[in-house]
């Protein structure tokens, strides 16, 4: 789940995370939510409002990844068949509509998403927007739509078919476009490479040089400018990558913000206590160095790790230590990476990853290491080997070196007549 290891209070201002806060201050606490398309689980941080959440994907592994980064439940199937009964959600939502259907399977997909909703529920929906050199002429678009230009409606013609489809399901519709003034570095850089849009070069070079922190840094930036336009209620140029849409039966609340609770993203003092242990990733005493990069959404979400990588922590014992891994490095059959485990600077074990898959790692700690320096511990893991994840010809500034990913890290405590012994097992990630 995307809880306070997985997600620091200070990233709601990353613009990575935009479209799920709009969500997520759009939803009313301990309400019941449909994530239509929902990948590997972005929108796990509505647990944080006590919401109970389920998605659906046509990707099997997707709706796998989902459930296992904190959803009530998932299915996988056609979203035009929802397999769900009569009003069973009050907010059936979704990061990426599939705004390009045909009408046909747009409208099918429209009648499943009334249908499974309650009386007065609200659909919410980012939808992505055409590339412009996917865009017709606007004069021929009109001519094509058979209307004249009117400062009322939406000034692509695509927004006004969307809203226009809406409205044939739902009597009330409300949408704005996002993403004009604020887009990420990589999203600058691909609409200037990819779809002609016309930036300063010195702008251009400036974001290719950025490194990958650079980048983060300049998208929590991004991030935040496009908080306050939200909150300021700024009008926006209508040329955003996504239109935010929200549509009811009910009358609508405002577009942003209607049910704005951000406590739940401030949680603090959480102990990660799992049955006789401490999940180290759920737990806000224990500190991460440098050598870890954020979590990312892999299933389950992991942190990259360099070429080493420590954890503080304190504990009143230490007698077991598990912990699940894998690396997506080249060339394991010829080159396996050596990695080695050590605790307060004593290696625990060492051993090499010959293949790709999530493995899960049990160690058990010696009697002499168990109580550490007065509860102090320091846990290390080292590789002896890191790669550059970027492909040939890739631009995205990604300058990391990056050697394992690990998750689901747990110190145990003894438990009585029991001794712990090292594992090395294939786990079913």
């Amino acid at each position: 789940m995307l809880d306070a290891r997985y997600f620091r209070a200070l990233d709601r201002f990353d613009l990575r995370f935009a479209r799920a806060l709009w969500i997520y201050d759009n939803v009313r606490s301990g309400s019941n939510v449909l994530d239509l398309a929902c990948g590997v689980g972005l929108l796990a941080l509505l647990k944080r409002k006590g919401i109970t959440l389920t998605g659906i994907d046509h990707s099997e592994e997707c709706a796998l990844a989902a459930r296992r980064n904190g959803y009530d439940a998932t299915f996988s199937g056609e979203l035009s068949r929802l397999p769900f009964s009569d009003c069973s959600f009050d907010y059936v939502v979704s990061l990426n509509f599939p705004g390009q259907l045909e009408n046909k399977a747009s409208d099918a997909l429209l009648a499943e998403v009334k249908r499974v909703l309650r009386t007065g529920g609200v659909t919410l929906h980012c939808i992505a927007r055409l590339a412009p050199s996917a865009r017709k002429g606007s004069a021929e678009l009109r001519e094509e739509h058979g209307r004249s230009a009117d400062a009322a409606a939406p000034e692509w013609p695509e927004d006004h078919e969307h809203v226009a489809r809406f409205l044939r399901f739902f009597q009330h519709v409300a949408s704005a476009p996002r993403y004009s003034l604020c887009l990420s570095s990589e999203d600058f850089l691909q609409q200037h490479d990819r779809f002609g849009q016309s930036y300063e070069a010195d702008f251009l070079d400036y974001l290719r040089g950025l490194s990958f922190k650079e980048r983060r840094a300049f998208d929590m930036a991004m991030g935040y400018v496009f908080n306050k336009v939200s909150d300021l209620g700024i009008p926006l140029p209508t040329s955003g990558l996504y239109l935010f849409l929200k549509a009811s039966d009910a009358p609508l609340g405002p577009l942003y913000n209607e049910h704005r609770d951000r406590r739940g993203l401030f949680l603090s003092g959480q102990n990660g206590a799992i049955g006789n242990g401490i999940c180290l990733d759920r737990s806000s005493a224990a500190t991460f160095d440098d050598g870890w990069y954020q979590p990312e959404v892999l299933p389950p979400v992991a942190r990259w790790m360099t070429k080493c990588g420590r954890v503080r922590f304190s504990a009143p014992e230490v007698a077991e230590i598990t912990l699940d891994l894998t690396t997506w490095l080249p060339d394991l059959h010829t080159q396996p990476v050596g990695l080695e485990l050590r605790l307060n600077g004593v290696r625990l074990c060492a051993f090499s990853l010959c293949r790709h898959g999530w493995l899960e790692l049990r160690v058990s700690v010696p009697a002499n290491l168990r109580s550490g320096s007065q509860g102090e511990f320091e846990l290390e893991l080292r590789a002896n080997r890191t790669s550059d994840p970027r492909q040939v010809g890739d631009e995205t500034g990604d300058d990391r070196e990056l050697s394992v990913a690990v998750c689901n890290i747990v110190v145990q405590r003894s438990e009585e007549g029991s001794e712990p012994q090292n594992e090395l097992l294939t786990s079913d990630f």
